[in-house]
């Protein structure tokens, strides 16, 4: 029904009339009072909007050989192209990539997880974690750790756009990725949140540079600082001055975080000194010094060993390891006298004690009636098999298996193929395994 309106100045009361209505309206039927957030405002003449820009790069990287594992196995959080240049230059300096659960492993069992890690730390000399959506359980963040501990190199990727579970395998190494992104309104590359990095620690990791670009950025809290920011960026979440750091090292050196994934992916990979920056964490990952154990066996060795033994007839113990070694991608081959330059796996009786004395007398191992180590009780011969790991030599690794008989050597053996072995060892690089 319409309102016919008589009186003319009613004409000018009703626009009035309909706004304060709208208004009242709006109060009530609101859910409560609006809160804009604070403008950042800068001067216009301070805006220095930059426009992209690609430095060219290119590099003759050193050759060396190792592993690089990445974890895929607890449904991590980016596309194969994210990563694809940081890989391709690992790949270039000699080190071959493995993917901890497959090329597509989809949901995997915390069990499965776990002896899949296990596994892939034996032989890896780098891991690399990115944007975990599974949480690492206590084993695995302990396996993690323990490689640490030896040598290897850790490389922790977050980002401040995407939700990870990945602070509970930073936690141990007391890194912390904070919530919000670093932005700067005074100077950027086209966009607030596309910022600027000049401030570089003497490190590594920073040779040659002079400036990166990160998009979208988090920051990390603790850890060594490694790439900073100036006293224009802020953070969007954590409410004191800078400087703020996306870039930390912890765990001696040994574990990197970098709180932003967009700056690997292409084109963003080429702007300013980002190539450098890749090539320089590709530096990190493939140059550490990693140590093993003889849990780790067989991936301690590395492409080649020699298997010699000290007698014709342990040819078929000789033979079942051949296999095995083969099978595991280790060329091996059965020689009767020891090259000196070249990794070894030593197969004897006790009696043969003397083919290995060198390598008994650095682990303190005496071989007579009794077995007497530094890391076990006496333990009587008869019916035993011995494992002594000797890493002493710079760069090559010798395996020392000793038994009281052939069929407690074959039984040595077959304990190694099936990883039973790991049950008797007695510190990093002794067993002495009973079989009978």
């Amino acid at each position: 029904m319409w309102l016919r309106l008589s009186n003319p100045r009613a004409w000018l009361l009703a626009p009035i009339a309909t706004v304060v209505f709208l208004v009242i309206a709006s109060l009530i039927s609101g859910d409560g009072d609006y809160d804009p957030p604070p403008t950042v405002r800068a001067p216009v003449e301070d805006l220095v909007l930059d426009t992209i820009r690609v430095t060219g790069f290119s590099e003759s990287p050193t050759q060396r050989s190792g592993v690089l594992a990445v974890d895929v196995a607890h449904l991590n959080d980016f596309a194969e192209d994210e990563l694809a240049t940081l890989l391709t230059r690992v790949s270039d300096r000699g080190y071959t990539v493995e993917l901890i659960g497959g090329a597509d492993p989809g949901f995997i069992s915390s069990g499965t997880r776990l002896e899949l890690l296990r596994d892939a730390l034996r032989r890896a000399d780098s891991l690399a974690i990115v944007l975990p959506l599974l949480a690492y359980e206590d084993e695995e963040t302990h396996l993690v750790e323990q490689f640490v501990e030896k040598g290897g190199r850790v490389v922790l990727l977050g980002d401040p756009t995407r939700p990870s579970e990945i602070n509970g395998v930073a936690e141990p190494f007391g890194i912390a990725f904070q919530e919000g992104y670093l932005y700067n309104v005074r100077e950027h590359d086209l966009n607030y949140r596309n910022i600027f990095l000049r401030d570089f620690s003497d490190d590594p990791l920073t040779d040659g540079l002079q400036e990166v670009v990160f998009y979208t950025a988090g920051t990390i809290s603790s850890g060594v600082p490694v790439i900073s920011t100036d006293s224009n960026t802020y953070s969007s979440m954590v409410e004191r001055t800078s400087p703020f750091s996306p870039v930390v090292k912890a765990g001696d050196g040994r574990v990197l975080a970098l709180a932003d994934l967009t700056f690997l992916g292409s084109p963003r990979n080429t702007m300013l000194d980002n190539a450098r920056f890749i090539a320089n964490v590709s530096d990190f990952l493939t140059t550490g010094e990693r140590t093993f154990t003889a849990a780790d066996f067989p991936d301690f060795f590395a492409d080649s060993v020699d298997i010699v033994v000290t007698r014709s007839s342990l040819l078929d113990a000789g033979t079942s390891l051949k296999i095995f070694l083969d099978s595991s991608e280790i060329d091996a081959t059965i020689r009767g006298s020891e090259d000196l330059l070249a990794d070894t796996v030593l197969l004897g009786l006790y009696e043969d004690a003397s083919a290995a004395s060198r390598y008994l007398i650095r682990a303190g191992v005496q071989v007579a009636d009794v077995i007497r180590t530094p890391v076990t009780p006496d333990i009587s011969a008869a019916g035993t098999g011995l494992l002594v790991l000797d890493q002493s030599d710079r760069g090559r690794r010798v395996l020392v298996l000793l038994a009281d008989s052939e069929f407690s050597l074959d039984n040595l053996v077959f304990s190694l193929q099936t990883g039973d072995f790991r049950g008797g060892l007695s510190g990093d690089a002794i067993a002495v395994l009973r079989f009978q």
